[in-house]
Order: C-alpha cells, then sequence, then structure tokens
C-alpha cells in the first residue's frame, strides 16, 4: 500500500515538472529537463536503431567513503540487483531478461549509479524495473551474506591479478589519506561491517533528486520519455542531504617507491605522477601524451618492448577526477630484467623533456584517440555515460561533443607545457611488485 501510494504521488507531482525542452548549443541536440524532485535530465535523440540506454548518476563513489566504509558504494551498487520490495533476485533477474533488458550498477571514484538498456518499445516496463531497483531494494540479510561473501572472494583474487595490484599500492602511495586511494571493493576487513544498517544510510545519503544526473539516449521522444521519467522516481527523496564534497588534493614532495613481494614469474612497475582535475585545459594534452607513450606504435613499445625486449606488456594512462587524478606509465616484466625495465621507463620519462614529439607524432596520436572516440559514440551507451556523467560533474551535458576538436587542438607547446608541469622526475611514485 505504500509503495502504490508513493507512485500515484509521484504521478501528482510529474505534473508540476518543468518539461520544457532547452536544447544545449553545439555538439548533437541534447534536450534537458529539471524535475521537480531537483535531479537534471537529458535526452540524446538518436532514431537510426530502435534502442535506448539510460545512466542514472549520483556523486558518490570512493568520494563518499571513508577508511571504515572502504568499498561501500560498490556493496551498495551490487545490492541494487539482488531483489526489491516487490521481486526476489530470481524474480527480477527472469523480468529483466524477459523484457529483454539489462540492468546493471556500478561505483567509481566519484560517483555511483544504475544504468539500462533496452528496445525503444519496452523503455516503459523496463524504467519500472530500473527505478524499482534503484529505490525500492530490498536489503535482504540472506543476499547481503551472498553479497558479501562474493566480495571477500574478489578481493582475495585480486590478489593475485599482478598489473591490478602494482597499482593498487601506486594509488595508495600516491595519494595518501584521499580517498582515491582505497580501492573500489574496499578492504577485507570492511566487508562485515556492511550490514542492512549501514547500507540504507548510506542509500538515504546518495540516491537523493539534487545529487542525479540522468541522460537517456536512443530511439526516443524527449517530451515523452520526460514525463515518464518523471513519473516514476516517486521515492527519490528531494532534499540535498549531506554533500558528497572534494577532499583536500594531496602532495608529493619527493620520490617515493614502494614494493610488494609475491614471488612470481613477472614483475610489474608503475611510475606516476600527480594528475588535474576533470576541468583543467590539460587534461587533453595528457591523454594525448599518453598515447604518444603506449600505443603500438608510441616510444615504450617501440623502445621497450620491439628494440629492447624488456616487457610483455607496456602502458600509459591518464586519470582525471572531480579532484587530481593521476598520469602514469607502467610495464610488466620478466624479474630477471627488472632493473633495466624501470630504468628504461625513466628514461623515457627524462626523453619527453629532451626530445618533444615531432609533428608525425603528434599528428598519429590525436588521430587515434579522434578515431576511437567516433567509434564509441555509435553506441548509446556511451552517449548516456558521457551525458550523464559530464552533467553531474558540472562540466555540461554536451562537453563530450567537443572533445574531437578539444584533442585535434593539442599542439606541441601543449604537450612540453603538460610533460613541464605534470612529469616531474623529482617528486612521482614508483610501484612495484615482484
Amino acid at each position: 500500500a505504500r509503495v502504490r501510494a508513493a507512485v500515484e504521488a509521484g504521478r501528482e507531482r510529474a505534473a508540476r515538472l518543468r518539461s520544457t525542452p532547452k536544447p544545449l548549443p553545439g555538439g548533437p541536440e541534447i534536450q534537458s529537463y529539471a524535475l521537480a524532485n531537483g535531479a537534471q535530465l537529458h535526452v540524446v535523440p538518436r532514431p537510426e536503431v530502435p534502442v535506448v540506454a539510460m545512466r542514472a548518476a549520483f556523486r558518490g563513489g570512493l568520494l563518499a567513503e571513508s577508511d571504515a566504509s572502504a568499498g561501500l558504494s560498490s556493496f551498495l551498487s551490487s545490492m541494487w540487483l539482488r531483489g526489491t520490495a516487490a521481486h526476489s533476485t530470481a524474480d527480477f533477474a527472469r523480468a529483466t531478461e524477459a523484457l529483454p533488458a539489462e540492468i546493471d550498477g556500478f561505483s567509481g571514484r566519484s560517483s555511483t549509479g544504475m544504468t539500462l538498456e533496452t528496445t525503444s518499445a519496452k523503455l516503459p516496463a523496463a524504467l519500472d524495473l530500473f527505478c524499482e531497483a534503484l529505490l525500492e531494494p530490498a536489503f535482504d540479510e540472506q543476499e547481503i551474506e551472498r553479497e558479501r561473501r562474493e566480495t571477500l572472494a574478489a578481493i582475495e583474487r585480486r590478489e593475485d591479478r599482478l598489473a591490478q595490484r602494482a597499482f593498487l599500492l601506486f594509488a595508495e602511495k600516491l595519494f595518501g589519506a584521499h580517498p582515491y586511494s582505497r580501492p573500489m571493493l574496499g578492504y577485507r576487513e570492511c566487508i562485515p561491517g556492511f550490514d542492512r544498517a549501514a547500507l540504507e544510510a548510506h542509500q538515504r545519503r546518495l540516491i537523493r533528486g539534487p545529487n542525479l544526473s540522468i541522460a537517456v539516449s536512443g530511439q526516443v521522444d524527449p517530451d515523452d520519455v520526460a514525463r515518464r521519467v518523471a513519473a516514476r522516481p516517486a521515492g527519490l527523496e528531494a532534499q540535498a542531504g549531506a554533500a558528497v564534497q572534494a577532499s583536500a588534493a594531496p602532495t608529493l614532495d619527493g620520490v617515493v617507491e614502494a614494493e610488494l613481494a609475491k614471488g612470481r614469474h613477472q614483475a610489474h612497475v608503475v611510475i606516476g605522477f600527480l594528475g588535474v582535475r576533470i576541468d583543467d585545459p590539460d587534461r587533453f594534452a595528457l591523454e594525448v601524451l599518453a598515447q604518444l607513450l603506449a600505443g603500438q606504435g608510441g616510444r615504450l613499445f617501440l623502445e621497450l618492448r620491439d628494440r629492447q625486449s624488456l616487457a610483455y606488456s607496456v602502458g600509459a594512462n591518464n586519470m582525471e577526477g572531480v579532484d587530481p587524478g593521476w598520469f602514469a606509465v607502467s610495464i610488466a616484466t620478466a624479474p630477471d630484467k627488472l632493473e633495466r625495465a624501470r630504468s628504461g621507463l625513466i628514461d623515457e620519462l627524462q626523453r619527453l623533456h629532451d626530445e618533444p614529439p615531432d609533428a608525425a607524432e603528434l599528428e598519429r596520436a590525436r588521430r587515434h584517440l579522434i578515431g576511437n572516440f567516433v567509434i564509441d559514440r555509435q553506441r548509446n551507451a556511451v552517449h548516456a555515460a558521457q551525458v550523464s556523467l559530464d552533467a553531474l560533474y558540472g562540466l555540461g551535458a554536451d562537453a563530450s561533443a567537443s572533445y574531437p576538436a578539444d584533442i585535434a587542438g593539442v599542439c606541441a607547446e601543449d604537450i612540453r607545457r603538460a610533460v613541464t608541469r605534470i612529469v616531474t622526475l623529482d617528486r612521482y611514485v614508483e610501484a612495484r611488485v615482484v
């Protein structure tokens, strides 16, 4: 009865939806709506294929956790699929498969939420299940225990994934007390404390209208989907609640080295630096720089793998966040080649200062990034992810539309500035798993 009353109340509030479409300038046309509960909705009409993707993103993730609650956001997002007030876990799975639809939870460094993919014809029914899972989770004690066992098993398996373990050690040393230092799944000692009370409290804190950005992409009528979305999240709290704030940025005063002994037949090294925020203009130069280093025609690949045979694999990546992220290079090698491989990484980082990329290198990297972006954007799920997160983080719902131009505009001077600013060879973290 309470559920039915809440649904009816939501339908009444839908009449007060401020639903006048507000197309955003530039990029693909996006229709934006402010919902009565404080949430924002952004719709990307793409009529070519009769499928729809939706993402509901809340500020949360690692930024909403403490040392004692590390992993709680990830645990919560998994519990959304483990039964609701109206459906058992098995019944919910059968209902989504019958539509057909795919519903999943996610949790990252700065956000937590849920995704949906279905056909256009089945969107109304799929939307009902989506909102039910998000807003009416059962938090059944038996299902909590099952999720606890699975999470502990995943943490155990994490110790055997040496590349992942090297990056966890790197993040721990780079970020210190900052939330980005913690693993997404949390720590083994935290998981026993994730009971129903903890989940309900975390749900109340994060799952609120003013903390929500929704994006829908696919073969839909924007006004129709806005009315449907507004009518369903009746149980979504309209008050802001406790905000998820960015934390004080970490600092790095010198070279920090850390090593974890595993005694395996591979050794992994990560060398990295404090990076930039998601709204920092230098993030595009850092993406190009990562591609310059690690693509199949990149400097690390050609020098350390092809020419010197020091690597099973090499990598370079730029991770930005609501708070500053990282820029890092990595290598997997044989234990007896570890010191040469590690020295090779340092040499290539120094070479960035001494030998800036030439025009051909720069063009290859830019073309690769833009090409992959265009390919990825063929999927509605990618549109929904980009739009929802860009809006959530304050970049603007249409921010990703300018990505090709932003990457194409990266010049040699931008690379030089980013290298000087970020690739500080007197201040970095080196993590080794051997």
